[in-house]
């Protein structure tokens, strides 16, 4: 499991008006393709699909982990954390999503910036549609993440 390290630049990136949410979705792509790159290589994806289709795969996933289904409302947790510093709000949602996905911070951040960007209430006032695919198979097929024994994931390459 990787433990978040956000920076105040992160939480000002997240907090900045100027970034629509189109920003956020292409940098979730660009997160996504270079998770585990090796150093010095550059790829041409469609950063900006990636990121929409891997942004309605988690606003569906976290809803059930971020809000209350039967009053829309975001749960206790979560907003305990929303009317306390928006820095807890942030690092707490960025820690949810580190370690149940196992991703980096190059996947955290924007997912955050999504919710955060989105707002809390209106994020959790209706449910998500169901997306084609869940977080994990599409991490699993960008990532290149294998299914081993027992069911954990493995993944190719890693730079672990």
């Amino acid at each position: 499991m990787r433990q978040p390290q956000i920076t105040q630049d992160h939480i000002d990136q997240i907090l900045n008006e100027k970034l629509p949410l189109m920003h956020w979705e292409l940098q979730l792509g660009i997160g996504v393709v270079y998770e585990n790159a090796p150093l010095n290589v550059k790829y041409k994806k469609p950063y900006l699909e990636y990121g929409q289709n891997l942004w309605k795969a988690f606003e569906y996933d976290l809803f059930n982990i971020i809000c209350n289904k039967d009053s829309n409302s975001p749960k206790e947790w979560i907003t305990d954390l929303v009317t306390g510093d928006i820095r807890n709000a942030i690092i707490g949602v960025a820690a949810v999503i580190t370690s149940k996905y196992d991703v980096s911070m190059g996947i955290a951040i924007p997912v955050t910036a999504l919710i955060i960007k989105t707002g809390i209430l209106k994020y959790c006032s209706g449910t998500p549609k169901k997306p084609k695919k869940t977080v994990n198979e599409i991490l699993d097929k960008l990532l290149n993440r294998k299914v081993g024994k027992k069911g954990k994931k493995k993944r190719k390459n890693s730079q672990t």
